[in-house]
C-alpha cells in the first residue's frame, strides 16, 4: 500500500540551501575510516564532556610488524584496509583490572572460581537491543532479498536481522519492497524520508541539499504521519541525514547527486516539534535528527579522513568549516555555535518541547566510522533516548570501500559494530543494502555488484545480529587488555540466555580467560566463528567451571559464545 501526497503539498510555494562520497540514485554517499579512533575493547567505554570515547580504531593492528601503536588522535592514515587501527582500542573507558590471559590452549573450564581476566558482569546493566536490520530502499526491480535466509535464524547462512528499513520519496510513495514479508518474520518496519517535494524546498530541487520551507512544515508533516500509518510503521523519521547535501559536481569524495534536504540545528528543533507530534498521535515512534555524521550529533566539526588526497574532508554543507573525529567547536563558524550549524543533540536538548516530541535518537556512522558516547552534558549524562544508528555501509573514496568481500572488511564491520554498542550505546544497528547495486563498492551488506560470493561482512554481522536478540540487554564487559581484541557481553531477560561476542583483529591467535559474574553463568557456551575459513561455523560446546571459561578466538575472526 502506498501512503498518497495531499495534494496541499504540492501545492506548496517554492521560496528560493557534501557529502563525502554522494551516491547515485538513492545511495548515500559515504563510507567511514579503519581507523579513526572510539572502539572500547572492553564492553563499555567511559563518558566524556564532548560524547567521544576517543581511544582506539576499527582497524586493525599490525601485531606481527611492529606491534601495537596508540593513535590517540583517532584521525585515519588514508589506509583503504584499515589494518592500522589504534593498540589501546578505548582502554580508558573501561576497568581495567584484570589480566589477558595466554596460556590456556584447550576449549575447556579453567578450573578456577577467581577471575583471571575478562570479567562479563551481568549485573551492570546498559541499553536493551531491540535489533539489527537493513533496508530495501531504492532496490531495482528484479532484484531479489533471501528473507528466509537474512531475516531468519534456522540455518547457517541465516543471520536473523529484525528490523527492515523503507524511505517515503518526496512524492508521498514507498520505495522499498518485502514489508510483508519481514513482518511475516516478526521485524519492526522503521521508515525515512529525504525530501519534500521540490515546491518545498529553498532550492526548488529534490536533490542537492535545500532547506525545509517553514510554510510547508504543516502539510509536509501530515504527508509523512500518513505515509507511516499506511505502511504500518514501528518508527519514522522525520529526516535522513539533516547535515548532507548530495554534491556529485563538485567531485570526489563526492560520487552524486540524489534526494537531500539539510536542516540546521534551530530548524531541527523547530521541525521535530510540528512532525512528532503528528506521528505520536498515530502511534509509531520519531525518529530524530538521523545524522549522517554521528559526530554531527553532539559537534559542529565534520569528519576527516577521506582517500581523496586532495579532499580529506567530509563536504560540511552548512559550512562550520572545522574538522575532527572528536566532538570540538575548535574554530567552527560564530554561526554555527549559534544554532546554525550541527551540534543537533545539544540543540534539541536545550528546547524541552522540543525534546519530548522525539522518541528515538537517530544516528548514523559514516565519515568517522566510529560511535560517540551520550555526553555528560545532556540529562547529566544519563541517556533517556534509545540510540538506534540507521544506515551504515562501505562506500567509494573512504576507507573500506571495496569491492571487498574478505576477512579483513569483515572484521572492520565488526568493529563498527562494536564502536556503536558499546561506546554509543545503541539499541538498534542498520547495515545500508543487501546488494551493491549501483556502485562496485561495499554498499551491499552481502554481495558487491555483480558478484555471487558473499562477503564476510554478512556473516561478522550475522555473529551480533543471530544472536543478540531483541530484548536482549548489554551488560558490562571488564579486564580486557588487549587492543587487538574486542569484547562486548549481552543478557537475555527471559531465559538468561548470556551473549559474548568476541573480535580479534589481531593476525595471531589469542587466548582469554573470560569469567561471567553477578549472575547466573550458563553451564555451557557454545562458540560460533567467522574467520577467512569459517563462516558462522558453530563449534562444541564449552563446558564453564565456576563461571569461567576460556576463549579461543583465531586470527582476524569474530567469535560468538552463547548459552544459557
Amino acid at each position: 500500500m502506498l501512503g498518497i501526497l495531499p495534494s496541499a503539498i504540492i501545492a506548496c510555494s517554492s521560496v528560493t540551501t557534501s557529502n563525502p562520497g554522494g551516491g547515485s540514485a538513492g545511495t548515500s554517499g559515504r563510507a567511514s575510516i579503519s581507523d579513526a579512533g572510539a572502539v572500547s575493547a572492553n564492553g563499555f567505554g567511559g563518558r566524556s564532556t564532548s560524547g567521544s570515547s576517543n581511544a582506539g580504531g576499527s582497524g586493525r593492528t599490525s601485531s606481527g610488524s611492529g606491534g601495537t601503536s596508540a593513535n590517540a588522535s583517532g584521525a585515519a592514515n588514508g589506509s583503504g584496509s584499515g589494518r592500522s587501527g589504534s593498540g589501546d582500542a578505548g582502554r580508558s573507558g573501561a576497568e581495567d583490572a584484570g589480566r589477558n590471559g595466554s596460556g590456556a590452549s584447550g576449549r575447556s573450564g579453567s578450573g578456577d572460581n577467581t577471575p583471571k581476566g575478562v570479567v562479563v558482569k551481568l549485573d551492570a546493566k546498559h541499553q536493551t537491543i531491540q535489533g539489527f536490520g537493513l533496508s530495501t530502499a531504492w532496490m531495482p526491480s528484479g532484484k531479489n532479498l533471501p528473507v528466509d535466509k537474512v531475516f531468519g535464524t534456522d540455518g547457517a547462512d541465516a543471520i536473523g536481522l529484525s528490523i527492515l528499513r523503507v524511505v517515503m520519496n518526496p512524492n508521498g510513495t514507498l520505495t522499498g519492497p518485502f514489508i510483508p514479508e519481514a513482518k511475516a518474520k516478526g521485524a519492526k518496519i522503521i521508515g525515512s524520508t529525504s525530501s519534500p517535494p521540490a515546491s518545498c524546498k529553498s532550492n526548488a530541487n529534490t536533490q542537492k541539499g535545500g532547506a525545509l520551507l517553514a510554510n510547508c512544515f504543516d502539510a509536509w508533516s501530515t504527508a509523512i504521519a500518513k505515509f507511516a500509518k499506511a505502511q504500518g510503521l514501528y518508527a519514522m523519521s522525520i529526516g535522513n541525514e539533516p547535515d548532507f547535501a548530495s554534491c556529485g559536481s563538485e567531485g570526489p569524495p563526492c560520487l552524486g547527486d540524489f534526494d537531500s534536504t539539510t536542516f540546521t540545528a534551530k530548524e531541527m528543533a523547530a521541525w521535530v516539534k510540528v512532525a512528532g507530534p503528528k506521528l505520536k498521535a498515530e502511534g509509531i515512534k520519531v525518529i530524530a535528527p538521523e545524522v549522517a555524521e554521528w559526530l554531527h550529533a553532539w559537534s559542529n566539526a565534520s569528519a576527516t579522513g577521506s582517500l581523496v588526497a586532495g579532499h580529506p574532508q567530509s563536504s560540511d554543507p552548512l559550512n562550520c568549516g572545522c574538522y575532527s573525529n572528536t566532538p570540538t567547536d575548535t574554530g567552527c563558524a560564530p554561526t554555527c555555535l549559534d544554532g546554525n550549524g550541527y551540534d543537533y543533540g545539544h540543540w534539541l536538548w536545550k528546547d524541552p518541547e522540543a525534546w519530548t516530541a522525539f522518541d528515538i535518537f537517530g544516528v548514523q556512522q559514516y565519515d568517522s566510522q566510529i560511535a560517540y558516547a551520550w555526553p555528560t552534558d545532556v540529562n547529566d549524562g544519563k541517556k533517556d533516548k534509545e540510540v538506534w544508528q540507521t544506515e551504515m555501509s562501505g562506500i567509494r573514496y573512504w576507507p573500506e570501500e571495496g569491492p571487498s568481500s574478505d576477512i579483513d572488511n569483515g572484521v572492520a564491520v565488526a568493529s563498527w559494530i562494536h564502536s556503536a554498542l558499546t561506546v554509543g550505546e545503541a539499541s538498534a544497528w542498520l547495515w545500508s543494502f543487501y546488494e551493491s547495486f549501483f556502485e562496485n563498492d561495499n554498499e551491499g551488506l552481502a554481495l558487491t555488484k555483480g558478484s555471487s560470493t558473499t562477503a564476510k561482512r554478512y556473516f561478522t554481522l550475522g555473529n551480533y545480529s543471530k544472536f543478540v536478540r531483541p530484548s536482549y540487554i548489554a551488560v558490562e564487559v571488564a579486564g580486557n587488555t588487549n587492543g587487538d581484541v574486542l569484547l562486548s557481553a549481552y543478557l537475555s531477560p527471559d531465559d538468561g540466555t548470556v551473549v559474548v561476542v568476541a573480535v580479534n583483529r589481531g593476525l595471531t591467535a589469542v587466548s582469554v580467560p573470560i569469567a561471567i559474574t553477578g549472575g547466573v553463568s550458563p553451564p555451557l557456551l557454545t562458540p560460533t566463528v567467522t574467520s577467512a575459513t569459517d563462516n558462522l561455523r558453530e563449534e562444541p560446546a564449552l563446558t564453564l567451571t565456576g563461571g569461567s571459561f576460556i576463549a579461543e578466538l583465531p586470527s582476524m575472526s569474530v567469535t560468538t559464545f552463547s548459552g544459557k
